[in-house]
């Protein structure tokens, strides 16, 4: 997946131009740090980027396709995840792999927040071309993990869907602040993600 290098007039951006266009997705995110992102307006942006709304629209269509600049930006910095997911996982030393992947996907979350949520939430209303996105940057994780569980425990007959499901549940996890989920016990994310790589080891040995 690469980024655009055009502006939205078809012309190659230099390094000012660059530079401006991350200036407004880096102000679109920390303005969605205390707000949702429907309440965004191209004006408040753009006041707050230093930019005129001119100016924003010679790089992005709308709010919309601001954030979805942002959540490609966050979909090229996997590779640690990859790596981890891809690499042998001995069952002498299964509870620390299993640990660091967790580990690695919460740290994404963590740092990607605001878009990964945005991504989630426009994908889950239909939203196609951040479904496709979604897709797109999960499918090799979800295919690595579905063959790692089958050739760990070939025993169990569904390691795609179950894949799927402890992805899911990674995920949901993740997306919740530190202060921990509410419901009848309140956790916190740490001590979920104990729960999802006790899961997973169980899963994988049992």
């Amino acid at each position: 997946m690469t980024l655009s290098k055009l502006n939205q007039h078809g012309q190659k951006m230099g390094r000012k131009g660059r530079e401006t266009r991350q200036k407004i997705m880096d102000v679109a995110l920390s303005m969605l740090a205390h707000r949702s992102y429907k309440d965004l307006t191209v004006s408040e942006v753009s006041q707050e980027a230093g930019v005129s709304s001119s100016t924003f629209y010679v790089y992005f269509e709308d709010i919309e396709d601001v954030l979805f600049a942002c959540v490609q930006n966050a979909a090229l910095d996997l590779g640690e995840l990859e790596e981890a997911i891809n690499k042998e996982w001995p069952l002498e030393e299964l509870t620390a792999c299993v640990q660091q992947f967790v580990d690695i996907y919460n740290r994404l979350w963590e740092k990607y927040r605001v878009e990964l949520r945005v991504r989630n939430l426009e994908a889950d209303q239909g939203n196609l071309r951040f479904l496709n996105i979604r897709v797109e940057t999960t499918k090799d994780i979800l295919q690595a993990l579905g063959k790692k569980i089958a050739q760990i425990n070939p025993k169990l007959k569904y390691p795609n869907q179950i894949a799927i499901v402890i992805h899911a549940a990674m995920a949901s996890i993740a997306s919740q602040h530190d202060i921990g989920v509410t419901s009848a016990m309140r956790q916190t994310r740490k001590q979920l993600s104990a729960g999802v790589v006790e899961m997973i080891c169980a899963l994988l040995t049992g």
